[in-house]
């Protein structure tokens, strides 16, 4: 009896996530009803990562990513808004622009300078 390939190399099966919290300010648009987080990892569906408005007066979520370029928008009652805390923009095409946020599979590091 022989044994399965996926079994003898796991890694070939599995793929990293990592865990990604994406926060919006409330203070930017304070009367929002709902905020989601829309991106190509989630077909740009807004129902599909609906953030939820902690009492610190922010909206966020915790999503679980593969490690890499992250391109993304927060869909704030319907209309689009960058992050305001993003790693970065990208030209999105239609004159205007996506956030960028870098995913690492590494551990950041903390308290450390350089």
């Amino acid at each position: 009896m022989g044994v399965s390939a996926h079994l003898l190399h796991p890694a070939r099966t599995m793929t990293t996530v990592i865990p990604v919290t994406f926060r919006f300010p409330a203070r930017l648009a304070p009367a929002a009803g709902n905020v989601s987080l829309v991106g190509s990892f989630n077909g740009w569906d807004s129902a599909a990562h609906r953030m939820r408005r902690a009492a610190n007066a922010e909206w966020a979520i915790t999503v679980y990513l593969p490690p890499g370029r992250v391109v993304y928008l927060f869909s704030v009652d319907g209309v689009m808004w960058l992050d305001p805390e993003d790693d970065g923009r990208l030209p999105n095409g239609w004159g205007s622009e996506y956030s960028v946020r870098h995913v690492s599979a590494e551990p950041a590091l903390v308290g450390q300078t350089f």
